[in-house]
């Protein structure tokens, strides 16, 4: 079966980098390791949304984990930062990315540009409740590769709340 990125990138999957076509054309279940760097709003409601989602805690250093595991046309993606844990299930919905995490789902648009994956915001529903542009987060993922690591950097803003968290590290595979 074709994997769920190259089914959105198509021959474009081709042109990323080696680590990211590793993590994102592969059937195989992997464990990736490393560490982040975490910021995070001292907004009390920003804080609160963090906490809700299980985000990451602030820090520097913190080891990071994730667990990709494909079954079938859906990846799950298990993550640990520090002492803090949650997962998300993506998959193809109407030619766009889909990831469900907890009580929302973020669409977004996916692209490969100079051998790194972009992933932009375009859509979010928080229980089911789709929310107008005005009001729904933004988020411009990149994952791109640095010497032989896969590095990911993704920040996060609410409108009212500016960036809310933003975290950025490198994973290496952890082979079996």
């Amino acid at each position: 079966m074709t994997t769920l990125f190259r089914r959105m990138l198509g021959p474009a999957m081709d042109s990323l980098a080696p680590s990211l076509r590793t993590v994102h054309d592969s059937d195989d279940d992997q464990i990736w390791s490393g560490d982040a760097r975490i910021w995070a709003s001292g907004n009390p409601v920003a804080r609160l949304l963090c906490r809700m989602m299980r985000l990451p805690a602030p820090g520097s250093g913190v080891p990071v984990t994730v667990r990709f595991e494909r079954r079938g046309d859906t990846e799950h993606w298990h993550r640990r930062f520090g002492d803090r844990q949650y997962r998300s299930t993506l998959r193809i919905r109407h030619g766009r990315l889909v990831e469900r995490m907890g009580p929302a789902a973020s669409s977004f648009d996916v692209s490969a540009v100079d051998g790194a994956l972009h992933m932009d915001l375009v859509g979010f529903r928080f229980l089911g409740i789709r929310l107008p542009r005005w009001a729904r987060p933004a988020c411009h993922a990149v994952e791109q590769e640095q010497g032989a690591a896969f590095m990911f950097d993704i920040p996060i803003d609410l409108p009212l709340f500016g960036r809310v968290i933003h975290y950025r590290g490198r994973l290496e595979k952890i082979d079996d």
